[in-house]
């Protein structure tokens, strides 16, 4: 249960992606893709080709999600599909699996939890490390702005760091403006000076 709350918050998978078997064993780290995860949207069909590591510029491999990769090492392959049941079943593209999660939610301690809300938080926080729609698009895989812009969640968060730029931004232009206002009152005093002094005969 806890690689589908991973698929969910990390990849973005819906529910009933996850129950329907669209993470299969072979498309993590395969063969073909060794340094990537492949997964597929139900609803609306999309690939997922998901990086996960890269060279820095030293050579130096940089694992991109260590802890997600963590509890998958930690998954029993019961079928081909990294969430299934005990007996390699699926469990469909219902609420099957939704209501076991959250079960086991629930003899955690954990209130509330849900894979639904596992996906929601993953997609704030696209928003919330300041990624464009573009970019949080090819990751979350929606086919439209308006799909994508439903799922991004009003936090204190976003809205803190929306008023930090914006006031950067006001606060460069001021002093951009109070730059530009003080190199024309030096302008204008250093035009006005050398006026008097061509009138006095001195220029």
């Amino acid at each position: 249960m806890a690689a589908a709350a991973v698929l969910a918050f990390e990849w973005l998978m819906r529910p009933s992606s996850i129950g329907a078997g669209y993470a299969a064993w072979s498309g993590y780290r395969g063969p073909s893709d060794p340094d990537k995860i492949q997964i597929k949207h139900r609803k609306n069909g999309e690939s997922a080709s998901h990086p996960l590591e890269y060279l820095d510029d030293n050579g130096v491999t940089v694992l991109l999600y260590q802890d997600a990769e963590e509890v998958l090492k930690q998954t029993p392959r019961y079928g081909t599909s990294i969430v299934c049941k005990k007996n390699g079943q699926l469990f469909g593209d219902g609420t099957f699996l939704a209501h076991e999660v959250r079960e086991m939610g629930d003899k955690l301690g954990i209130e509330g939890f849900s894979l639904d809300k596992c996906r929601h938080g993953g997609m704030t926080e696209l928003e919330e490390m300041g990624l464009t729609e573009g970019q949080g698009r090819v990751l979350s895989k929606h086919k439209t702005a308006k799909a994508y812009r439903g799922y991004a969640k009003e936090t204190d968060k976003r809205v803190l760091e929306a008023t930090k730029k914006r006031m950067r931004a006001g606060w460069g232009k001021a002093v951009e403006e109070q730059s530009g206002n003080a190199i024309s009152e030096t302008a204008e005093d250093v035009f006005q000076k050398s006026a008097i002094a061509k009138s006095d005969g001195r220029g």
